[in-house]
């Protein structure tokens, strides 16, 4: 299947996902392992970091809390139901710490020098689109403002812990 093709058969944005793929070695390899229904290893710490909330129902939270506030503003956020996380794609490093139930990969460590990227429209290694990349034509993806998840992840921690909902990690 075809960049072009994927588009049309999967209703998200070619572009969200090539601006991706360009962030790897080789994007061609990146494209056709999603075409494949396979996730994609993209490098964080340059271009994007990601914003592990190790909390699900807190990340999906504050997920709908952006979703619904600024919608044309909310990059990529992927579910990650092997460690009931979710995980946001941002511009840059949070200014202030969120809590312990976040952690951040940003490429400093071995361990979170990348993000496993599902295939559009499809479960891949426990990974699926919460919320798909999409780019404007000739820009950058559209990725998550930090101050903007800050905010959000303040506001669903409140909510939360009014419905009593408690913290495990």
């Amino acid at each position: 299947m075809s960049s072009a093709e994927l588009a049309v058969t999967s209703n998200v944005s070619t572009a969200g996902f090539l601006w991706l793929a360009n962030q790897t070695r080789d994007p061609n390899k990146a494209m056709a392992r999603w075409e494949a229904g396979r996730t994609t290893a993209v490098p964080v710490g340059t271009a994007l970091v990601v914003v592990r909330v190790l909390d699900d129902r807190l990340g999906r939270t504050a997920f709908q809390a952006l979703r619904e506030q600024m919608p044309d503003l909310l990059g990529p956020v992927i579910a990650n139901r092997s460690i009931e996380a979710v995980e946001f794609l941002s511009t840059a490093r949070p200014p202030v710490w969120m809590g312990s139930a976040t952690v951040l990969l940003d490429g400093s460590r071995i361990s979170n020098r990348d993000v496993q990227c599902p295939p559009p429209d499809r479960l891949a290694s426990g990974r699926r689109w919460l919320n798909p990349p999409r780019a404007v034509p000739g820009a950058d993806l559209v990725l998550t403002n930090p101050l903007h998840l800050v905010r959000a992840l303040g506001f669903a921690r409140d909510r939360l812990i009014q419905a009593g909902h408690r913290f495990t990690t």
